[in-house]
């Protein structure tokens, strides 16, 4: 246990996204979305080897959603969600009784096939990541743990722009001297990284922490 200093970490995984509403817009008189995109197969694997590793993976497709729209009469159908595929992968190892490591990577793949989500959504999400933490005597209270991320994006330039100017980086932003908006790229990377220091047990509990997070 440690404290969190009121920080605020990324959330690498969000299994809710598979299977969410439809992102792209459809317009009309009339229009029938569809509350959720269905999911055409997953596969989820979950265990410990015999040398102690415990692994978790899901894999999940999720297929090309429509609105149908009527306007005067004639009847039509918008692209409102393209085929999809989302993993998560998770190994976990102990050593002995005083540490542990551990590895995760995320991806999702998009098919944009429609002009108006390619400019939307970004093609692709990757992410890599590892953890780890030690305990420095065998009572366990003094232990130290630590993580660091890696992230990237990749899409067309509006999709890109898009993500550049939302509200969780504001890159466009005049105050701001380490970021610029850069209306031609088609990728973003990022990291976030921590280390915490801290005592268990006792009377007096120490705690230490450093984290950062790239925008």
């Amino acid at each position: 246990g440690y404290m969190g200093f009121n920080r605020t970490n990324p959330s690498l995984f969000y299994s809710r996204r598979i299977g969410r509403t439809p992102q792209g817009a459809a317009a009309g008189e009339f229009v029938d979305r569809p509350s959720a995109t269905t999911i055409i197969g997953a596969a989820k694997v979950t265990g410990k080897t015999q040398r102690g590793w415990t692994v978790n993976f899901i894999d999940a497709a999720t297929a090309r959603e429509y609105a149908g729209t009527s306007t005067n009469g004639v009847q039509g159908k918008t692209e409102v969600e393209p085929f999809s595929n989302y993993l998560a992968a998770r190994a976990r190892r102990d050593v002995g009784q005083r540490a542990g490591f551990g590895m995760l990577t995320t991806l999702v793949s998009r098919d944009l096939s429609d002009p108006a989500l390619n400019a939307q959504l970004p093609g692709s999400a990757f992410v890599l990541g590892g953890d780890g933490h030690f305990f420095f005597t065998g009572k366990r209270d003094y232990v130290v743990t630590g993580s660091f991320t890696g992230s990237r994006v990749a899409g067309s330039q509006a999709s890109i722009a898009r993500l550049q100017r939302s509200s969780a980086r504001y890159y466009q932003r005049p105050d701001a001297t380490h970021v610029t908006f850069d209306p031609t790229a088609e990728a973003l990377s990022g990291f976030s990284l921590q280390s915490d220091f801290n005592k268990n047990n006792g009377g007096v509990r120490p705690n230490a922490s450093f984290w950062a997070v790239s925008p």
